[in-house]
């Protein structure tokens, strides 16, 4: 049987549409698919990052007793669950080392102590040495525990106002320079000091404390001989340097003006000659008295203490 043009027609339109349906199926199935894809991707749970935290990494070595500064050590990114036992550098600034640091090390916990004890904080090879002061040797009281400070000392001559005076010009020279101090008075370099605001905002503030009468240095062997020598034979003072001053000035010794007062003339002691004994009056010759009568001749007066 023959079909006609109209049932041809109809027979192809409704392939063509079959086909056009199959097409956006198929592609509407793509789509699905790739966004199902997506959302199982988007759900799945992403490997977390492991935690970086701030480490405390050491710049220089460092000794035990030296107390740890911010210019000792450095920030360092590195994993707590590898790196337990290292410590930040809050939990290390201000500290000291109870052990040796090496440098570019991670500063260890149990490395560093708060130790209130001004012994384990002499660096090693140095010795503590303490001066008298007073507000003008101590920089008016504003010398702290861990400033770095050069001593001067003054030799007075026969020149000097005041105190002891020695022959000559008095002369000054500048006697160590860069010692650190280790102690002012009671507080030792890394210790916990007062805070102003604290006591401010305390009511009553508390009262000031008394000026320190004390500093203590650190000193190598051959500069506690030197300055032990200035302490018996001068006055010492103390100046105050720039925490990033580590120069080395060469100072030359300073003598007052003028010329060498003169020396005063000895006198030659003359011993006392001795008094003269005093000397017996003469003896004068003894005399008679005589009673003359006529021819008569009687001698009544001999000169004699007895007649």
């Amino acid at each position: 049987m023959r079909l006609g043009l109209k049932a041809k027609l109809t027979i192809a339109v409704g392939l063509a549409a079959a086909c056009t349906f199959l097409a956006l199926g198929i592609r509407d199935l793509r789509n699905a698919s790739a966004a199902m894809a997506q959302s199982k991707g988007m759900a799945a749970p992403s490997k977390p990052a492991p935690p970086v935290m701030v480490l405390a990494q050491a710049t220089r070595p460092i000794k035990t007793g030296e107390t740890i500064t911010a210019a000792m050590i450095r920030n360092a990114a590195g994993d707590p669950a590898r790196f337990p036992f290292a410590a930040t550098a809050a939990e290390v600034v201000g500290k000291v080392a109870t052990r040796d640091i090496a440098a570019r090390a991670l500063v260890a916990r149990d490395a560093v102590g708060m130790e209130s004890k001004l012994a384990i904080r002499v660096p090693m090879g140095m010795r503590a040495v303490s001066i008298d002061t007073t507000a003008e040797i101590a920089v008016a009281g504003l010398v702290r525990p861990g400033d770095r400070v050069d001593v001067q000392v003054v030799y007075p001559g026969a020149d000097a106002i005041s105190g002891a005076r020695g022959s000559g010009r008095s002369r000054a020279q500048a006697l160590l320079q860069m010692v650190q101090v280790l102690a002012v008075g009671e507080v030792v370099v890394g210790a916990q000091q007062a805070s102003g605001v604290d006591g401010a905002l305390a009511s009553p503030p508390p009262p000031p404390p008394p000026p320190a009468r004390t500093v203590t240095l650190a000193l190598s062997p051959e500069q506690v001989s030197t300055l032990s020598l200035a302490k018996s034979t001068g006055a010492l003072t103390l100046s105050l340097r720039n925490p990033s001053d580590d120069a080395r000035v060469a100072v030359a010794m300073v003598a007052s003006a003028g010329p060498d007062p003169a020396p005063q003339p000895v006198l030659p002691r003359i011993a006392a000659a001795p008094a003269p004994a005093p000397r017996a009056a003469p003896r004068t010759a003894p005399h008679a008295i005589e009673l003359v009568v006529g021819d008569r001749r009687e001698t009544i007066y001999s000169g004699s203490a007895a007649r």
